[in-house]
């Protein structure tokens, strides 16, 4: 006979005992479960809390701002006048800076903003601006890539010295042409006031001496190799009463020259054509 035959009453005792374990274990783990919920749940609500009340405009202003970036035209002004445009800032919590973003490339002469917040209450905002390098119709700035912006006059000062003039749609050809021609007069001592084309996509430059050059639709290179040519022979003209007002280049066996008086200041009061082979 076996021994838990032998013993029953034993048997049934040391189950009962196993099975009262097992239950105060499910008990113990439901009873931390619930505990963690509960920590959780509380932790959950406090958090809601302290962004509800975080969230308030009268809690955490933004209050300072930061400008940075290589600035030539902006003022810590224009971005003022910017954000306080969208109305009051709002806390630190509640403001989307994509908005500040926007509203401040508005300002026509900004590239690109970046704009970030610091806790608790600092507003960083990056700034690219276009960089000019010539003047486009008067009122208008190009920039490197040919894009068209503005800015205040009286802000620009001598950043953008160059002149360019040419129809709507034309300013990608003109700077393609001016990065042509500039490199070829400033070699040789020229300096370029401003160049222009025409609807029909005629060039015409000026000089920082105020000779214009006429250059045509076509062969703009070959009859500006061919001015650099003839430049040191007019100079050397005798007539000391006399300055050299223009030179046409459209010619394709010479050039029609014509002068001013220097006391007279009347410009093409003479003339003179020369049709002679260049050599």
């Amino acid at each position: 006979m076996s021994q838990a035959a032998r013993n029953p009453h034993q048997h049934q005792t040391k189950k009962n005992r196993e099975a009262g374990s097992n239950g105060d274990r499910k008990r113990k783990q439901f009873g931390g479960l619930l505990f963690l919920l509960i920590i959780l749940a509380t932790l959950f609500l406090m958090m809601w809390a302290i962004i509800h009340w975080m969230k308030g405009d009268d809690r955490l202003p933004l209050s300072k701002l930061v400008v940075m970036g290589e600035r030539h035209f902006t003022t810590d002004d224009d971005i003022r006048h910017a954000i306080l445009a969208l109305g009051s800032p709002g806390s630190f919590m509640k403001q989307d800076v994509n908005v500040f973003q926007q509203q401040i490339e508005r300002l026509p002469w900004i590239k690109q903003v970046s704009v970030r917040k610091q806790w608790p209450d600092e507003l960083k905002i990056h700034l690219v601006e276009y960089v000019p390098i010539a003047r486009w119709n008067d009122f208008y700035l190009l920039d490197n890539e040919g894009k068209i912006f503005s800015v205040p006059l009286t802000r620009l000062g001598n950043r953008a010295p160059m002149l360019l003039y040419g129809p709507e749609g034309t300013e990608h050809d003109l700077l393609k042409g001016y990065r042509a021609i500039n490199p070829i007069l400033a070699s040789n001592n020229f300096r370029l006031k401003m160049a222009q084309m025409s609807a029909r996509h005629s060039w015409q430059l000026v000089l920082d001496n105020d000779v214009r050059l006429e250059l045509g639709r076509n062969d703009h290179i070959e009859r500006l190799q061919r001015f650099i040519e003839l430049y040191p022979l007019l100079e050397k003209q005798p007539d000391n009463n006399k300055k050299l007002n223009y030179i046409d280049l459209r010619y394709d066996t010479g050039v029609a020259v014509g002068w001013s008086s220097i006391l007279s200041n009347h410009p093409d009061s003479h003339q003179q054509q020369i049709q002679a082979k260049q050599p």
